[in-house]
């Protein structure tokens, strides 16, 4: 096998600068910042972001970057670290086709280092999109096979690539050193750890590392910081039968589609979701449902005797009630369409200790069951489909049911630019007043105009 591939993208990386990628690139790219920025914010409000933030800011030290939605700065790589985390904390965060979260690990990683270098925004944005544009080709090209998935997978694993793919970028490093950071980032990646989040009814509750997305964050952020100081790591890290790809778990690596395209085609305008719920991408078919339902026949929540769920098998393992805590409920279809059954704005008031622990809410997911559909099913497999049919039963007796094929928020049935601004104003509403709000919102739209990325930090 050959050993290129790694220099062929670390090449591309370093020569590569916003004016190459078309202006649709750069507006969608500018929709994911605003999203994953405005999910810190949601984040930091909830249990497992203050676990995070906690610890990190009574160690103190120089404050270099912003932690979104703090109020403080604390050391870069320890801004991306819980940037990161963040982004996620809520399961809100964009997704790259089920296998990953590449946002929340690379945007944090590019703003950390950009305030801390006080670059500008036209070279920040530049590195976000070389983050996502050969981030995500790497995942995709490393996925293994159904087969292999069922006992090792890494969904946070690959996003390394994401975050050091920015980082170094922001640094403004050369080939050399950018191919150093490569070897470090990818031979400190997370585990693949998947299959021990706890889906094992017998396992629960699903544990608060997830994905991950802020240790791929850290991770990334540390080897090009790293490597700008002349630290060495492996230039053939991608390459060969002994490459990242087996490192990581999977039992094959498409080098093709690592590398095909390069500097024409792009995933964020094919493959990346901006989500419209605060749980696990898996169930928003089925919430698409309820809430087509619930808005068509003006349902009540006291008026419904039953909820079914027809999904693929996935979405099965999510058929657990009385959810211990915020990450288990994320995974808990019952309590995500008892949420969605109630209006209650998703993010961080979906998951409120009353909510959590409410009765009447406990009753209510009750009355939720879930059936894997086969044809769905292998849909999922075949074609990436996230699809789901719900049929709801009242207590007269009516049945309600309607068919989701492919859910909002996908690249083939987006999220409108309103929608999206208006999940980030309810987020970053836990921060800031209104007029901050729009203001940030408008600095996120003249990002490249920006001379210091710290005037946005600030802000934050």
């Amino acid at each position: 096998m050959e050993k290129w591939y790694t220099k062929k993208l670390a090449t591309y990386a370093v020569e590569t600068q916003i004016e190459d990628y078309p202006r649709e690139v750069i507006d969608k790219v500018k929709l994911f910042i605003l999203d994953s920025i405005g999910c810190m914010f949601g984040g930091s409000q909830t249990n497992l972001g203050k676990a995070i933030m906690t610890p990190i800011v009574s160690m103190g030290g120089s404050e270099e970057a912003t932690i979104v939605g703090g109020g403080i700065k604390v050391p870069t790589i320890q801004a991306a670290f819980v940037n990161g985390t963040t982004a996620n904390a809520l399961d809100y965060d964009d997704t790259l086709l089920g296998i990953g979260h590449p946002g929340a690990s690379l945007i944090p990683a590019a703003l950390a280092i950009g305030e801390w270098t006080q670059a500008s925004g036209k070279d920040v944005i530049n590195a976000i999109l070389i983050g996502y544009d050969l981030g995500d080709r790497i995942g995709l090209a490393i996925q293994p096979t159904y087969e292999r998935l069922q006992n090792v997978w890494g969904v946070g694993t690959w996003q390394t690539f994401s975050a050091v793919c920015a980082a170094a970028k922001v640094l403004n490093l050369d080939l050399t050193k950018t191919l150093h950071a490569y070897g470090v980032a990818g031979a400190t990646a997370p585990l693949p750890n998947t299959q021990k989040w706890g889906w094992d009814i017998s396992e629960r509750p699903i544990h608060w590392v997830k994905e991950p997305t802020g240790w791929p964050s850290w991770t990334g952020t540390t080897a090009a910081v790293l490597a700008y100081n002349g630290f060495v790591g492996n230039n053939y890290i991608l390459d060969g039968d002994n490459g990242f790809w087996i490192m990581a778990g999977s039992d094959q690596c498409d080098y093709d589609k690592m590398t095909a395209g390069l500097g024409q085609e792009y995933e964020v305008l094919n493959n990346i979701a901006i989500k419209p719920y605060s749980s696990c991408r898996w169930q928003h078919a089925a919430l698409d449902c309820v809430t087509q339902i619930k808005q068509e026949n003006d349902l009540q929540p006291e008026q419904i005797k039953e909820v079914f769920i027809h999904s693929f098998a996935w979405v099965k393992t999510h058929e657990v009630y009385e959810p211990a805590d915020m990450v288990d409920a994320q995974f808990s279809i019952p309590y995500t369409v008892a949420m969605t059954l109630l209006g209650i704005h998703p993010g961080p008031a979906w998951y409120t200790p009353e909510n959590l622990k409410s009765e009447d809410i406990h009753n209510l997911t009750n009355k939720v069951k879930v059936e894997t559909d086969p044809h769905i099913d292998k849909a999922y497999f075949a074609e990436d489909k996230i699809s789901a049919r719900v049929v709801i039963t009242t207590q007269e007796g009516e049945n309600f049911e309607t068919y989701v094929d492919t859910p909002s928020g996908d690249p083939r049935n987006p999220l409108s630019q309103k929608e999206i601004e208006d999940k980030f104003k309810d987020q970053a509403a836990y921060a800031l007043k209104p007029e901050e709000i729009e203001t940030v919102i408008q600095k996120i739209y003249e990002f490249e105009t920006i001379d210091d990325i710290s005037s946005l930090m600030s802000l934050l």
